[in-house]
């Protein structure tokens, strides 16, 4: 399969007492796949790319099922970041084309 995928995937349940916990987690993958025909043979090639983050555990017991969100602090703090590094240089360019006018 070729393009863009979003999969919520659960793991391997771990039981605890009379409890089953189970992980949850997102996967995005992309994935694009080439095949040339030569006069000798097939060749091929392309590219794969996949990113998962935790979403939740599934808690199973005799009382029921309760879902656990995670919060992806880390994903968070990651987005933080990348916002300040586009920020960042974009307000010091204007600040600094602001302050040569001024000057002038």
């Amino acid at each position: 399969m070729n393009g863009l995928k979003r999969e919520t995937i659960q793991g391997q349940p771990l039981h605890v007492g009379d409890r089953e916990i189970v992980p949850e987690a997102e996967v995005w993958s992309f994935q694009a796949k080439q095949i040339g025909l030569q006069e000798n043979g097939a060749s091929g090639g392309g590219a794969w790319w996949s990113w998962s983050r935790p979403t939740a555990l599934i808690e199973r017991g005799p009382d029921g099922e309760r879902r656990v969100r995670i919060n992806d602090v880390n994903l968070q703090f990651e987005i933080v970041l990348l916002v300040v590094a586009i920020v960042l240089p974009a307000l010091l360019t204007i600040f600094t084309h602001w302050a040569n006018r001024s000057s002038d």
